[in-house]
């Protein structure tokens, strides 16, 4: 008998013609789709973006996570969830998890994941790549982010102060992930360290939604949305 696969499928950054050939097939072979909301509603970002490509009688189930940074109340949440979840790989061969970008990266499905297989050892987990936000935005400023020796580094916003003090004297570009909450502060080291020339912001990259910041600074004047990204360093192709 096979094992029931829970899989994990990164859309993309937000545009639905740039999930792969792979996700797609994956999604349309699905018996069952998870999407993650907040604990507020039950909007699905990631099914916004997929929606096309799931068959209408597939069954979807919206999984409520909390918006909070306390850990008791994340762990009591991946663990309600993933119980949710391990009940329909009781039913079920091929269950879908859906995550923005890759599941690899800054992703509720690692979590989930863990659970799940503290809960269910037999199942089979796997992930589908997704094109990530730092090489949507990268391609969006038609921007080459490292070449031959030059390093790469992708990292939160909330550790941006750490990160950029660290490599911002070197030929390094950077990726910072969300960061709204920072924006001033961010901008502010950049400054401090040359590095404000260099940078470029992106909000909710490749949404119809998408505001582009040529001028990173335009960011700090007031708290930039929760999707937004910052490129340092790299090279233009204009």
């Amino acid at each position: 008998m096979k094992r029931p696969v829970l899989c994990g499928v990164g859309v993309g950054p937000g545009d639905p013609e740039l999930l792969t050939l792979k996700a797609v097939r994956v999604l349309r072979e699905a018996d069952f789709v998870f999407v993650s909301a907040s604990t507020k509603n039950e909007y699905s970002l990631a099914l916004r973006v997929a929606a096309e490509y799931i068959p209408p009688e597939r069954p979807i189930e919206h999984l409520p996570f909390p918006m909070t940074r306390d850990r008791e109340k994340l762990e009591q949440a991946w663990e309600e969830n993933a119980r949710k979840v391990v009940e329909k790989l009781r039913v079920f061969s091929k269950v879908v998890f859906l995550t923005m970008g890759d599941p690899a990266l800054y992703s509720t499905f690692g979590y989930l994941a863990r659970w799940v297989r503290r809960l269910y050892p037999k199942v089979e987990i796997r992930m589908i790549p997704g094109i990530t936000a730092a090489q949507a935005a990268a391609a969006r400023f038609n921007l080459i982010l490292t070449e031959g020796e030059e390093a790469f580094v992708l990292a939160s916003g909330l550790a941006a102060e750490e990160v950029l003090k660290k490599f911002a004297g070197e030929k390094t570009s950077f990726a910072l992930y969300k960061v709204y909450r920072r924006a001033p502060e961010i901008i502010e080291i950049l400054r401090q360290t040359e590095r404000l020339k260099d940078a470029r912001a992106i909000s909710w990259c490749g949404f119809p939604e998408e505001i582009i910041y040529e001028d990173a600074t335009k960011i700090s004047g007031s708290t930039p949305p929760y999707f937004t990204l910052l490129l340092v360093g790299g090279k233009a192709l204009d």
